[in-house]
C-alpha cells in the first residue's frame, strides 16, 4: 500500500510538473522597437506557466500561450508593465520606463 501511495504521489508531481499552456490571449502593449520586442517577450516566457510569446512591432499586440491554472492575462500585463510597457489595463512603473534606452520611451504615458 505504502508502494502505491508513493508511486502516485510521483505520478501526480510528473504531472503537475509538465502541464502545458490551455489557453491563449492577446493584448496591447506598448513599445517601439525591436529592443522593445526582445524585452517584452523575453520577460513573458521568463514567467511561470508561459509556454509562448510574439510581440508584434507594428501592432504592438502581443500573443501569449500560457496555463491558465498557473497564470492569468492580467497577471502577466502586470509583469510586463514593471519593466517599464504599459498594456491597456496596467501602466507601466514609470521608473522603470525612465530607464529604458531612449527609443523605447514615449513621450507621455500611455499612448495610444
Amino acid at each position: 500500500m505504502k508502494k502505491v501511495f508513493i508511486l502516485a504521489s510521483i505520478l501526480l508531481t510528473i504531472v503537475a510538473c509538465t502541464t502545458k499552456p490551455n489557453a491563449e490571449a492577446s493584448f496591447f502593449v506598448r513599445g517601439n522597437c525591436e529592443m522593445c520586442k526582445e524585452r517584452i517577450e523575453k520577460t513573458v516566457l521568463s514567467i511561470n506557466g508561459v509556454e509562448k510569446a510574439d510581440w508584434n512591432v507594428e501592432s504592438e499586440m502581443i500573443q501569449v500561450s500560457y496555463d491558465s491554472t498557473r497564470i492569468s492575462p492580467l497577471e502577466i500585463e502586470k509583469v510586463i508593465a514593471i519593466t517599464g510597457h504599459a498594456t491597456k489595463n496596467v501602466p507601466m512603473d514609470t521608473a522603470a520606463h525612465a530607464k529604458l534606452p531612449e527609443c523605447c520611451q514615449v513621450n507621455s504615458g500611455f499612448a495610444h
